[in-house]
């Protein structure tokens, strides 16, 4: 089930939230996603260990032009970069301890404008983040079963999310 809403904060972000019940309806929304990508362009990926957020780069990985099978976690590696129609660097902070840890690696060249740049485990970089982002929480709901809620801060951002729609037939059993 796909809903748009606004939230009544201040900075009006608004957000889409799908509920996915498989690894492909996961890789479709992040395939979407990707599609849209520009250089520049930030992820930062929030969810706990599998939840979906490798599952999730694949699809945008092969929406950018890329090669899905590349992506592998880099959770032990720190960071990835893909070839697409443009760079995508791929970044896990789980392993970082906080910003001033993750102030060590190479920051320009990780948030390059030529580049796509997604960040697992984004609360670890705090303030490093760039401020123009999409920000993606993935949440547990049963062993398949994943909620996705994606949300922009600024206008291109949200435009982008804006047409992320759930890839899934609609059944009476998705409506449950």
């Amino acid at each position: 089930m796909t809903r748009a809403r606004k939230n009544a904060s201040t900075t009006d972000k608004e957000s889409v939230e799908i509920v996915t019940a498989s690894a492909e309806a996961t890789e479709a929304i992040g395939e979407q996603l990707g599609k849209r990508a520009w250089p520049g362009m930030v992820l930062a990926l929030h969810g706990e260990l599998g939840s979906g957020k490798t599952t999730f780069m694949r699809g945008f990985l092969a929406g950018a032009g890329g090669d899905a099978d590349a992506v592998k976690s880099p959770t032990f590696v720190l960071v990835r970069e893909y070839s697409a129609r443009m760079p995508v660097v791929h970044v896990d902070g789980y392993r970082l301890s906080g910003a001033d840890e993750a102030a060590w690696l190479d920051l320009d060249l990780i948030f390059s404008p030529d580049k796509v740049t997604a960040v697992e485990w984004p609360d670890r970089f705090g303030d490093l983040l760039p401020e123009n982002r999409v920000e993606i929480f993935f949440s547990h709901m049963s062993t398949h079963r994943r909620r996705i809620r994606l949300q922009g801060t600024s206008d291109a951002e949200r435009a982008a999310v804006r047409q992320v729609s759930d890839p899934q037939p609609k059944t009476p059993e998705a409506s449950e």
